[in-house]
């Protein structure tokens, strides 16, 4: 395998279907529905990508976000905000330290191009 993805997303519908996806493209898809245990997964599992869901009922992305940024050791992870949460009026800056914002539902092959991107993978 390749690089490693964690996907913070409580639905398992959507995280499944997000492994389904990016694992055909050599990337190793670690799912967690908890944001609490994020940063510190993130650097147990040396992960390379963090997408992200908003709406988390444990704990809302956007404080996931500001902990994995404030976290030396995380803070130069890429973090791609997948999300059916489109608010561009309360845009705040706490996600602008996101590195990719994509609405869902989405299509397949948009997100695989963005994850590589992020990743800096052809």
């Amino acid at each position: 395998m390749g690089k490693t993805v964690l996907v913070v997303e409580d639905s398992v519908f959507i995280a499944e279907a997000i492994r389904n996806i990016l694992e055909p493209h050599d990337l190793f898809v670690v799912i967690e529905d908890d944001g609490n245990k994020v940063v510190d997964l993130v650097k147990k599992k040396d992960v390379n990508l963090v997408i992200l869901d908003l709406m988390m009922p444990k704990l809302p992305g956007k404080e996931v976000l500001s902990r994995l940024k404030a976290d030396p050791k995380t803070k130069k992870i890429p973090v791609l905000i997948l999300s059916a949460r489109i608010d561009h009026l309360r845009w705040d800056q706490e996600l602008q330290a996101c590195d990719h914002f994509m609405p869902k539902p989405f299509k397949n092959e948009e997100l695989v191009a963005v994850v590589k991107k992020l990743l800096k993978v052809a």
